[in-house]
């Protein structure tokens, strides 16, 4: 299905990708907090929305494909007409869903493209003009992705800090609970 690459915000996205992170530090076990190994599940959370913005790279290749549509002639009047495609396959590596999220400032495309799990298929007309509208569109694409990568390398310290925040926050409500659970007439489970 073809559609406009580049109409999620980044900002929205990566705030949700944050709060997502911060809800999984909500959801480990008590115990972990008492537990050594908490750093490195901290960061395997880390990890887990680490985001690898794609990268437009491998031969492209097309295949030819003829539709025929009413058209309107030079004289006005509506024919059917057959128009020669050629459907570009641009292949890169990385996550497709960055092909959606658009950078804070960035080139708007005007033509729209099918995201496949590791291509980019758009297209073209086959005529005179097919080479160049691709490498255009290509050139304008690694340009967004570029930016996009640049924004979101300056913002991951944020989700960084964001889990190591969530994490002092539930060890401090923690410390609290048990403090509250010591002074009680009644043993309180977990």
């Amino acid at each position: 299905m073809e559609e406009l690459l580049f109409q999620k915000s980044f900002y929205q996205v990566w705030q949700l990708q944050m709060q997502a992170a911060a809800a999984d530090v909500q959801k480990l076990d008590r115990k972990m907090f008492k537990d050594p190994s908490l750093g490195g599940v901290l960061q395997s959370i880390s990890e887990k929305y680490k985001i690898e913005v794609a990268r437009l790279q491998g031969e492209m290749t097309a295949t030819r494909r003829t539709e025929e549509r009413q058209r309107q002639d030079g004289w006005g009047d509506y024919r059917m007409m057959k128009t020669t495609w050629l459907d570009v396959s641009i292949p890169f590596v990385g996550e497709a869903e960055t092909l959606r999220i658009g950078p804070s400032s960035m080139t708007l495309l005007d033509r729209r493209a099918t995201i496949g799990r590791n291509t980019l298929t758009i297209s073209v007309t086959d005529d005179d003009r097919a080479d160049a509208a691709v490498q255009n569109f290509k050139q304008m694409v690694e340009g967004n992705l570029q930016t996009l990568r640049t924004e979101y390398e300056r913002n991951k310290p944020q989700l960084e800090q964001a889990i190591q925040q969530a994490a002092s926050q539930r060890k401090a409500q923690i410390e609290a609970e048990d403090a509250r659970d010591k002074g009680r007439s009644f043993r309180v489970t977990n």
